[in-house]
């Protein structure tokens, strides 16, 4: 099957790819795009890989549960049938439906390379995830809310479905961005903006944190420099 194309260039995703959670969330607050509480998840879902850098994917999102079998399992073919009809690069983003008691991890070495080898990037849960040694290894990194033993009964209920994770509303193609700090959603339409944004914002910052590095820092040169960063947009939110 070809590669389905997504709306952003690889140019584009490099380039925000470059970024840090953080600065992506400075600029989205830049551009007003959103509330400053809503699109990132909640700390429960963390960085559980050594990761370097950013990881961006669009969303192959999905239902699971562990806790009992059932019969409306959906098969292995519809999982990988899911991930190959969003663009290239991926990221899995599944909801445990047993959250907040979650008992059996979907992810571990098998599920990593399948997903590695349909071109996914990482994987997000509010679930948990296994196989840790064998993940750092392959280089396919987890952000979760558990670190579990057993995969219990896990099945997969639904894919590309709107689902709601970690305070997030994340749908299928939906652009995710995740490193050490978390996970953030981007939208689409702002996305191109981020990488001229976040170098502002490090202009404006780097203003400040001059002076606040420099021998004779005291509250007049902070107001100082805060007053030079302002002509730029800067606002004292800090």
């Amino acid at each position: 099957m070809p590669e389905t194309t997504g709306p952003l260039t690889a140019e584009q995703l490099a380039a925000i790819s470059k970024l840090d959670t953080p600065t992506i969330a400075n600029a989205l607050e830049e551009l007003n795009v959103r509330p400053r509480t809503e699109g990132f998840l909640r700390p429960e879902v963390r960085c559980i890989s050594p990761v370097e850098g950013t990881v961006v994917g669009y969303a192959v999102t999905g239902l699971i549960s562990a806790r009992h079998r059932s019969p409306k399992a959906l098969g292995r073919s519809d999982y990988w049938d899911a991930i190959v009809s969003i663009p290239a690069p991926r990221m899995v983003v599944l909801h445990d439906i047993d959250y907040p008691d979650s008992i059996g991890s979907y992810w571990g070495e098998v599920q990593g390379n399948t997903a590695l080898g349909l071109g996914c990037v990482g994987a997000v849960t509010d679930g948990g995830v296994r196989d840790l040694k064998e993940a750092e290894e392959m280089g396919f990194p987890f952000w979760a809310r558990e670190v579990m033993v057993s995969h219990g009964y896990v099945h997969a209920l639904e894919f590309n479905v709107p689902i709601g994770i970690a305070g997030v509303l994340v749908r299928p193609g939906d652009l995710i961005a995740a490193d050490i700090h978390g996970a953030i959603e981007i939208p689409i339409d702002v996305a191109p903006k981020l990488p001229a944004v976040a170098k502002m914002l490090v202009e404006r910052e780097s203003i400040v944190i001059k002076a606040a590095q420099a021998s004779d820092a005291s509250p007049a040169t902070l107001a100082e420099a805060w007053g030079k960063a302002s002509k730029i947009g800067a606002e004292q939110t800090y």
